[in-house]
């Protein structure tokens, strides 16, 4: 998205979410609303083109909509729906990605009105752990030749134990692997949570489990690093040997004993 688009979106998410903490209820059935209206639009290049189409009336346009979709969604995703169709879209296709990350924000905000949305954070990434380790099922959840709701419905088995909001945008994902891989869009839904929970994600190796105070105090040491408040994903991995590999934003610290071995074998090895 160009900057006028991102603006335009910005606009309407904060405008939403002002509309969902005052409705105070899970908002979850908005989401699949808002998800449904942005296949059937995706699925008719035509209906996308006439939403988008900057030369027609704004008018028009929200007439389209209207006459498209009232009655078929609640009349609050309506009027969503007409507001995004009201703005001047940078480029095609981005009236999609206003749909998309609206939908997504939906359930991070349900979540975040029902005080959870720490931990459906930190599930999504326990649970692309997961499906970097399960080659076969992160294949399976990608292919293309297994319709999307069997993948769904895949989904829901795998993944029974995490929240409903983790579980609403894990079988999201399985909708997006015509353009990015499962694990690149399941990883942009924990920079979005962790964008709205308005913190950085450090994402941590550690051979061994870290004990509550190793975990509070490399978490206050990255906090007055970077001078913002950082959250810890931690995963284990033996082969590391020891110490910790860190990963935070674009940089990495690996003081695994691993990664030090490996660098006196080079200096061996010349």
């Amino acid at each position: 998205m160009r900057s006028k688009s991102e603006a335009a979106l910005a606009w309407i998410v904060d405008t939403w979410d002002a509309l969902l903490r005052e409705r105070q209820t899970n908002a979850v059935d908005f989401s699949e609303e808002i998800f449904s209206l942005a296949d059937v639009i995706q699925d008719n290049p035509s209906v996308l083109a006439a939403l988008e189409d900057a030369s027609r009336d704004t008018g028009d346009r929200v007439e389209l909509a209207t006459n498209l979709f009232q009655g078929k969604v609640s009349g609050q995703v309506l009027e969503l729906l007409e507001g995004i169709v009201r703005e001047r879209w940078a480029q095609s296709g981005d009236l999609l990605i206003a749909l998309e990350t609206i939908g997504v924000q939906t359930v991070l905000a349900s979540a975040q009105l029902d005080d959870a949305l720490s931990k459906t954070e930190e599930e999504l990434y326990q649970c692309l752990r997961m499906l970097k380790r399960e080659r076969d099922l992160r294949l399976t959840l990608n292919s293309q030749q297994h319709p999307v709701a069997a993948r769904a419905q895949l989904v829901r088995k795998v993944f029974a134990n995490v929240n409903p909001y983790t579980q609403a945008l894990l079988v999201r994902s399985v909708s997006h692997t015509k353009q990015s891989s499962l694990t690149a869009v399941i990883a942009r839904y924990i920079d979005q949570a962790s964008e709205r929970g308005k913190h950085l994600v450090a994402s941590v190796t550690a051979a061994i489990p870290l004990s509550t105070e190793q975990e509070e105090r490399l978490r206050s040491i990255l906090c007055r690093y970077y001078n913002q408040d950082v959250k810890l994903h931690i995963a284990l991995d033996p082969t590391i040997v020891g110490g910790l590999r860190i990963h935070i934003g674009d940089d990495l610290i690996d003081g695994t004993l691993a990664s030090r071995i490996a660098d006196v074998k080079e200096v061996f090895s010349k």
